[in-house]
């Protein structure tokens, strides 16, 4: 994983935060004593991965989805028309998938239309095809 060096500082605050989450996992799911003898290793990571895929998903769909709600705090150039620079009105946002490493994604995007070109546009993408 390639990580900023603010977005390693911030793995490193919530590293405990994560394993506390782990532990806490395994002893709903096992309780003290672990897993019952005999539980063949792959079914545990049959286990964990499903977990982990659930917990990517989430926190891909909730950073998404919170950074496109925010209209009010985009950035003034993704505020007006990529095209003509004019003004823009916002429409019903759009659904939108992607799958990544960390799983699918999905979140609504702002769609917004341009008074002046009348050209839509998702704020988000610079251009076409980036």
């Amino acid at each position: 994983m390639a990580f900023t060096k603010s977005s390693s500082a911030v793995f490193d605050e919530l590293r405990p935060l994560l394993e506390g989450l782990a532990k806490n996992l395994a002893d709903r799911l096992w309780g003290p004593n672990g897993p019952p003898w005999g539980t063949k290793l792959s079914a545990l990571e049959d286990l964990v991965v499903a977990i982990r895929q659930v917990i990517s998903e989430k926190m891909l769909h909730e950073a998404l989805q919170r950074q496109a709600g925010g209209a009010t705090e985009r950035p003034a150039e993704y505020r007006a028309c990529p095209s003509c620079g004019g003004p823009t009105g916002e429409r019903d946002p759009e659904p939108r998938y992607v799958q990544t490493c960390g799983g699918g994604a999905e979140w609504q995007e702002p769609h917004e239309r341009c008074t002046g070109c009348r050209r839509d546009f998702f704020p988000s993408v610079e251009k076409s095809g980036h």
